[in-house]
């Protein structure tokens, strides 16, 4: 993955020479030169993919309104840019910016990028910003990364709609609030939401 990631930035950054220019955007009052140089080549390579960019300036933007040094930001917006250049190669090329970035946040939580294209695998003429949503705040809320993902993959796999998807992490969330284990509250609320156990049992996360 490593290797995968350097290539990315290299790629990236072979455009800095001529990004010299500031995005009005992303301008030299907030960022040291050379941290903006690096951004706007990430900024220019990710409009040249089809990615969206957008989501780069509002990471640059958050940082700035932190108070984080130019290295700081350059290293996260670096990092998202990388993310969203591998999950459109598992999801395709038809899948929407705000999947992309609903991925990235996904895929920032812990969920393997393979995953994330199963998911989308499983419907392809449904958006799953939803979904990929929902799996990444399950993590957050302590749910084990392989139950999270099998527990998503099972709603997303039975039809269960936006609402259904919704009103499972909803009651996840209350669950543990209760006292629940993460892990349980997900796995019982994945057997009555949108009643997944109807079309078979939740696909287990590939080890290798």
């Amino acid at each position: 993955m490593k290797s995968t990631r350097g290539l990315i930035l290299l790629v990236a950054l072979g455009s800095a020479a001529s990004a010299s220019a500031q995005d009005p955007r992303i301008s030299k009052p907030h960022l040291d030169a050379a941290s903006s140089v690096i951004v706007n080549a990430l900024v220019d390579s990710a409009k040249a993919r089809g990615l969206p960019y957008t989501a780069l300036e509002d990471r640059v933007n958050e940082g700035i309104a932190k108070g984080a040094d130019g290295p700081h930001i350059v290293a996260v917006v670096r990092n998202l840019y990388t993310e969203m250049v591998i999950v459109r190669t598992w999801l395709g090329a038809m899948a929407s910016a705000d999947e992309l970035k609903a991925a990235a946040s996904a895929m920032q939580a812990g969920v393997p990028p393979v995953e994330l294209g199963k998911m989308k695998q499983k419907s392809l003429l449904r958006s799953l910003v939803t979904p990929f949503t929902v799996a990444a705040d399950l993590i957050s809320r302590g749910v084990p990364v392989g139950t999270a993902v099998n527990a998503v993959k099972s709603l997303v796999g039975a039809g269960a709609k936006d609402k259904d998807i919704n009103d499972f992490q909803r009651n996840v969330k209350e669950d543990i609030q209760q006292g629940a284990p993460p892990a349980a509250a997900a796995e019982a609320r994945a057997k009555t939401s949108g009643k997944p156990e109807e079309k078979g049992k939740p696909d287990s996360i590939d080890q290798n």
